[in-house]
């Protein structure tokens, strides 16, 4: 029983944003403890490097380009993975964009493209792989929140993306409730700040910005996507088969302290 708690073999995820960074990190990590994996991008294409490390673990693994901020497209993308697979058991919603800018400069076009990608497109995809998951009775959706998202102010022009962090938390926690009596976990992880290949030579390479990062961090370092796969995959699969609504924060402690800052 017990050693059974983190397998995920036979059953299909999907996973948004799936190209590069976070999203790679967590299709390669659901496949590596048994899951096939459809993965999802902007263009199909830029998965390759995605679907050769899922295949090299000798799991299935296809590519998909798909929009998520466009309902249509995302509705055809999901009728096709059903096609492709025998069923969806997990979905991971990691595609989102950021931008830093203060909130008294930022144009509208921004924040509603913000809004479309990371709160509409968590929203579609939850739509309509929980209406599967929902009419089969069963499935486990992790979401992407963050730790501005509702859980600590940074104050570092960023409201409109935390914005949409926080709508995150909400559909997390409304969906958990609606959808619960159906066998349906979902459930989100609230990370900190993660270094990837994408943000490596930007701001972690800010001196003055890490400095004030570490003031926020008790364990006095970022975090590294290996580190985000694990709750991940405690979320979507059965050693958590008890747990939904949680919005899981993933962020070095820092949402347990209220650091004095020396500067």
């Amino acid at each position: 029983m017990y050693e059974t708690l983190f397998d995920l073999t036979g059953r299909v995820a999907v996973v948004t944003g799936g190209a590069r960074g976070l999203g790679k990190a967590t299709a390669i990590g659901l496949a590596a403890f048994g899951a096939e994996v459809a993965v999802i991008d902007l263009q199909a294409e830029n998965c390759a490097d995605t679907v050769a490390q899922i295949e090299s673990l000798g799991r299935k693994a296809v590519a998909y380009g798909c929009d998520v901020s466009q309902y249509e497209t995302v509705r055809d993308t999901v009728q096709q993975i059903l096609r492709d697979f025998p069923r969806v058991d997990i979905l991971v919603n990691i595609a989102g964009i950021t931008a830093r800018i203060p909130t008294v400069d930022i144009p509208p076009e921004q924040v509603r493209r913000l809004t479309e990608v990371n709160y509409f497109g968590t929203f579609w995809m939850c739509k309509e792989v929980g209406r599967a998951m929902v009419e089969r009775g069963r499935g486990s959706i992790v979401n992407m929140s963050a730790l501005g998202g509702g859980f600590v102010g940074t104050g570092r022009g960023n409201a409109a993306y935390s914005s949409t962090k926080g709508a995150i938390g909400a559909l997390t926690k409304e969906l958990a409730c609606e959808w619960g009596a159906a066998s349906v976990r979902v459930n989100a992880v609230a990370p900190c700040w993660f270094q990837t290949d994408m943000n490596a030579t930007s701001i972690f390479a800010n001196k003055s910005f890490m400095d004030q990062v570490m003031t926020k961090l008790p364990m006095k370092r970022i975090g590294r996507p290996p580190e985000l796969v694990g709750p991940i995959v405690f979320l979507a699969g059965d050693a958590s088969s008890m747990i939904t609504g949680l919005v899981l924060p993933v962020d070095g402690g820092a949402y347990a302290t209220c650091p004095i800052e020396l500067f």
